[in-house]
């Protein structure tokens, strides 16, 4: 028999990317497709779009007061 593995809440991805800046703090400005892959890694279930989660990643490193930069490479 088959498990159901659990999709992911946005509450999940806000806690890992926050957790992924607290680790750059030190780096004022943080990589959209960089975060991405990391999401994707730990939550390969993610429903999200990559221009979903790269508008929600870079909404949270603003907030954050990080730059962000823009990559046109998207995994």
């Amino acid at each position: 028999m088959r498990s159901l593995a659990q999709t992911p809440a946005l509450s999940d991805y806000r806690l890992v990317i926050v957790r992924y800046l607290i680790n750059k703090v030190d780096n004022p400005s943080v990589s959209i497709s960089e975060v991405i892959r990391t999401v994707r890694a730990l939550f390969p279930l993610c429903e999200l779009t990559d221009w979903e989660l790269g508008d929600y990643i870079a909404r949270s490193a603003i907030d954050a007061g990080f730059v962000v930069e823009f990559d046109a490479e998207v995994p």
